[in-house]
């Protein structure tokens, strides 16, 4: 019981001091910087006492013991750590390009439905990239531009559409990466 007495002794002596602290810290930019601080440890002491039941000396790589079963063709719980971690950063990373692919596009008129990634494994450089878009509704109150096309004489190959080429210049300036690793699917 007087663990227990401690543990809640501890948490009111941090919350006094973090409410002196919330009180003297700067504002502004800073504030948040605290806040996150304050909360990090808040959230530390609470959990104090699982880390007590559990042990302090115990490395992340074992947190997955008895998660992942040990088999006989060698899985590992350091496996099932890099296995975990590899596939959060690469959610990661396909999350932080396809928001900031959707931006690039969006600015230049062009509407982003889907978009894939390819890249090497220890996510420093994007191999391919395959994504479908339209071109964004025309606002009524603007005047298109006329273009004539000469006429052809000869039967020729047909040409690339525009908005793909205008996506794969866009994307391939952007990510520094060749136009043939970039795949372009225009919806209509």
């Amino acid at each position: 019981m007087p663990a227990f007495f401690d543990y809640l002794r501890n948490i009111t002596y941090y919350l006094l001091f973090a409410a002196l602290v919330g009180l003297i810290a700067p504002t502004g930019k800073y504030k948040k910087f605290v806040s996150l601080v304050m909360g990090l440890v808040m959230l530390a002491l609470l959990l104090q006492p699982i880390r007590d039941i559990v042990g302090n000396h115990i490395p992340v790589t074992q947190w997955f013991v008895g998660v992942m079963p040990q088999h006989s063709y060698g899985f590992t719980a350091d496996d099932a750590y890099t296995t975990w971690r590899d596939t959060y950063l690469a959610a990661a990373f396909d999350s932080q390009l396809s928001t900031q692919l959707e931006g690039l596009l969006e600015r230049n008129g062009i509407t982003m439905h889907t978009a894939s990634f390819e890249y090497t494994s220890d996510f420093s450089q994007i191999t391919s990239i395959t994504v479908q878009v339209s071109q964004r509704q025309q606002d009524s109150r603007r005047v298109p531009f006329i273009r004539i096309e000469p006429i052809q004489t000869q039967q020729q190959e047909a040409p690339e559409d525009p908005l793909i080429t205008e996506v794969k210049n866009l994307v391939a300036g952007f990510y520094n990466l060749p136009g043939s690793h970039i795949y372009v699917e225009v919806l209509r």
